[in-house]
């Protein structure tokens, strides 16, 4: 568990499971180490680890549609539970956005490289790969595994799967039944003519 790598004026690196640590020479060895772990910021979190309110600043500012402007993102922002104090609301919204600068990237790379956007040029390589042939063909037999995995990636994309799980449950339950409730059953039948057989 405790490894010792080197000392040098009092101070020794060991190794406490692969992570490096330094103590003091003349003081004992610690028993226990706490490591903490540094939170990820917000810009690489995946959308669906947003807490509700910030999804619904990003579906309020994609509403009102590109440029994103001050106005815009307070109103969002405001629009989803931000505070309007301060510019809370527009400082939450820049924050949230910082995640889709790695998106604007790639649409500005495929832009300048194709001279199309990533969904055209997805969808066209996509389509292309239904009749993939096998690279190590002589005789240009189709590459079935390449053209399985695009079919999976299209169904996906077309949401053409079942769901992977569905629920079914049977419930019963009992009725309790009084003199009563017997009583207003039989005058009921009598009234909608069920025992004399009509409709």
């Amino acid at each position: 568990m405790f490894k010792s790598s080197w000392q040098e004026n009092g101070i020794t690196e060991i190794k406490f499971n692969g992570i490096p640590a330094l103590i003091d020479g003349r003081e004992s060895c610690p028993r226990t180490f706490r490591i903490r772990v540094k939170k990820r910021g917000i810009k690489h979190l995946k959308f669906s680890r947003l807490d509700a309110r910030q999804k619904q600043a990003l579906m309020n500012l994609l509403e009102k549609g590109p440029p994103f402007t001050a106005e815009k993102k307070r109103e969002a922002g405001e629009a989803a539970g931000y505070s309007a104090k301060s510019n809370c609301a527009i400082r939450a919204v820049d924050r949230l956005l910082e995640r889709k600068e790695i998106v604007t990237k790639i649409e500005n790379a495929c832009q300048k490289k194709f001279k199309k956007d990533v969904d055209s040029k997805v969808a066209e390589v996509l389509v292309d790969q239904l009749e993939a042939e096998h690279p190590l063909s002589k005789e240009k037999k189709k590459d079935n595994f390449a053209i399985i995995k695009a079919s999976q990636e299209l169904n996906k994309l077309k949401d053409n799967y079942p769901a992977k799980k569905i629920d079914i449950r049977e419930m019963g339950f009992h009725v309790h039944w009084t003199g009563d409730d017997v009583r207003a059953a039989e005058e009921y039948k009598e009234l909608i003519g069920e025992e004399s057989g009509s409709p």
